[in-house]
């Protein structure tokens, strides 16, 4: 009888155990099955996603389909067949970041430049940790660097200059590694330190004609690939202005840059290059200014001239030659309207000419000026450098001291005669024009040519002269 007891007891244990047992396991199966499929396991910038060209920083695409035909493979081994379809591991990519977060420049305890770069990925939950291996490519292949547990979502590496690739494993509770992201491909750039060592640059005036904010920089290191930018730091809030490199050497020791002119205005900048990798250079300040733009500019020049004589009523009965060669001149213009067909002003200039002529029966001797008031137009060439001067205008001429006297005795017929006549002046209108070349040597100065006409109408007379002419001026 007791033992009939003693087996229905262990035979209610057994039924009791059972149905525990089963509850259990269809407790942790529903658990299981109600879990969210996680976010992708890509790498990513401080923790939102990011790119190979992020990291240091050219994604090798050519590679990718071979990897993932390997990494197919090498999946097939990381987990239980069962694991492989559920979509708690389906894996895919992610946004990438604003670049430049996944790395910064520290110094060692020899302050010597360090390079960090960060790695981060999507944070995943229920799992015990994280396994990420990097590999680096070189003549034999890939080769194994690093091969880490983490519990974080990231990590921190000092790489050498290199081709690389990565891949983040979930190891799950069990301990077991379940499924791992494909291989992402970056190259690590070697980081060069740029120079600044001098510029030149047609904007130090910003109003100058020549500005177009391009700067010509020397110095070292200097690459298509550096970050310059043009920074006025007294400014508030500070301005930073991007600029367009245009060319580079082939050494890295000139690189043309352009900044967009509208956004400089006066003050002091500095210019600062970047190199991909993070090294960096400030060049010397640099003073821009706006030039202050008169709206006139003063013209005055000394001329020498060998006129002659175009046609003449009077005056070649008495002293019959063409050229005078004591002739001096000079010339004076106020430009003050500028436009884009040339510029317009006003001026005055005039010519001295002293005359002597002898022959055995008398000499003649005397001074003439004369004095116009001209309209100037003025049409550059080239600019800065050649320029074409029109001029024409009316005024007054005047001769003084004419004196002429015999030498011998005169015979008319019968009559004997001697004569010294009192020196005479005329004054008349005078009217004229030419066209000049102007030469400019350098900010201020010039070299001139002339070639003038000018007509003097006096009561008895009429004389119509060429001057030609050349002369040294200044602009002012």
């Amino acid at each position: 009888m007791a033992i009939k007891k003693l087996l229905a007891v262990a035979l209610i244990f057994a039924i009791v155990s059972f149905n525990l047992s089963a509850k259990s396991k269809k407790k942790s199966k529903n658990k299981k099955g109600k879990e969210s499929a996680p976010e992708a396991i890509l790498p990513a910038s401080e923790g939102e996603g990011a790119s190979a060209e992020d990291f240091g920083l050219e994604e090798n695409s050519s590679d990718e389909n071979k990897a993932e035909e390997n990494l197919s493979e090498e999946n097939k081994n990381a987990a239980p067949d069962s694991d492989n379809n559920n979509p708690r591991y389906t894996i895919s990519a992610i946004e990438a970041p604003e670049p430049g977060l996944n790395y910064y420049v520290t110094k060692d305890e020899n302050q010597n430049i360090k390079f960090i770069q960060k790695l981060s990925w999507n944070k995943i939950s229920d799992i015990k940790h994280y396994h990420i291996t990097i590999e680096r490519q070189g003549e034999e292949g890939w080769t194994e660097v690093l091969q880490k547990d983490l519990h974080d979502n990231r990590i921190e590496v000092s790489l050498e200059a290199g081709q690389y690739r990565f891949q983040v494993g979930i190891v799950n509770l069990f301990d077991q590694l379940e499924k791992s992201s494909d291989w992402k491909f970056f190259e690590v750039l070697k980081a060069l330190q740029p120079k600044i060592e001098g510029y030149q640059t047609d904007s130090m005036y910003l109003n100058s004609k020549k500005a177009t904010g391009i700067f010509n920089l020397k110095g070292e290191n200097l690459t298509a690939g550096t970050l310059f930018t043009m920074e006025q730091r007294e400014s508030d809030p500070p301005k930073v202005i991007t600029g367009t490199v245009l060319s580079v050497s082939p050494d890295g020791q000139s690189a043309d840059v352009k900044f967009n002119i509208e956004e400089i205005g006066p003050g002091k900048y500095e210019i600062y290059a970047q190199n991909p990798g993070g090294l960096s250079v400030i060049s010397k300040t640099i003073h821009i200014k706006q030039k202050k733009d008169r709206h006139w500019r003063f013209f005055a020049s000394a001329l020498y001239s060998c006129p002659a004589t175009f046609f003449d009523g009077t005056f070649n009965r008495y002293e019959p030659i063409s050229f005078y060669p004591v002739t001096f001149g000079g010339r004076m213009s106020v430009i003050s309207f500028k436009s884009s067909v040339g510029h317009f002003g006003l001026g005055m200039g005039g010519y001295y000419t002293y005359f002597r002529y002898n022959n055995d029966r008398y000499s003649m001797s005397g001074n003439y000026v004369n004095l116009l008031g001209y309209l100037v137009y003025q049409k550059y060439l080239i600019p800065q450098k050649l320029c074409l001067d029109f001029h024409l205008g009316a005024g007054a001429a005047y001769m003084y001291e004419v004196h002429s006297q015999s030498k011998n005795v005169i015979t008319l017929g019968a009559l004997y005669y001697t004569f010294d006549n009192p020196k005479l002046m005329a004054l008349g209108l005078a009217f004229g024009g030419g066209l000049g070349i102007q030469y400019h040597l350098g900010k201020h100065f010039y070299l001139e040519g002339n070639i003038d006409f000018i007509d003097a109408k006096f009561s008895d007379m009429n004389l119509g002269m060429f001057y030609p002419s050349l002369g040294f001026g200044g602009m002012f």
